[in-house]
């Protein structure tokens, strides 16, 4: 189980309510994992996390151009990657059932825990320091009307 920490935190915001709805899915995975996931139980969580990316990744992606994020192409990249490895998993799931269900639930928590862990708490917290710069020079704009 992942849980929620304060040091996880992107923006105190959207992006923050974001990722712990990611963190909800992928907890509900591994707790169906545990019990036996059935091949509709997966399908159904990943094209539940595949839908949210998305939306997720939308969100990020404009508001790293809001507050003109330098690593805004090769973030952008890091997401598309990721929902491309999401797509070989899902093509996986449905095609492949000579592989035992406990494999590709291994295989999918790995990408999962990756994602969370790798992708979150290292490369979208670097935006969090363009975020608060942004709300600072919105602060000063303030001040000086």
């Amino acid at each position: 189980m992942i849980h929620w920490r304060k040091k996880m935190s992107v923006d105190g915001g959207v992006i923050d309510q974001d990722h712990k709805h990611l963190i909800e899915i992928i907890n509900q995975f591994e707790k169906f994992a545990e019990r036996g996931l059935t091949r509709e139980q997966g399908m159904e969580i990943l094209f539940t996390l595949k839908f949210y990316a998305k939306t997720h990744f939308r969100r990020e992606e404009g508001l790293q151009l809001w507050v003109n994020y330098p690593f805004y192409e090769g973030h952008k990249k890091e997401h598309q990657d990721l929902l491309k490895q999401l797509d070989e998993l899902i093509k996986n799931v449905e095609t492949d059932s000579d592989t035992p269900l406990g494999a590709l639930a291994f295989r999918t928590s790995e990408l999962l825990q990756h994602w969370l862990l790798d992708h979150v708490l290292h490369s979208d917290l670097k935006l969090s320091d363009y975020i608060e710069e942004s709300r600072d020079l919105e602060d000063l704009k303030l001040i000086k009307s």
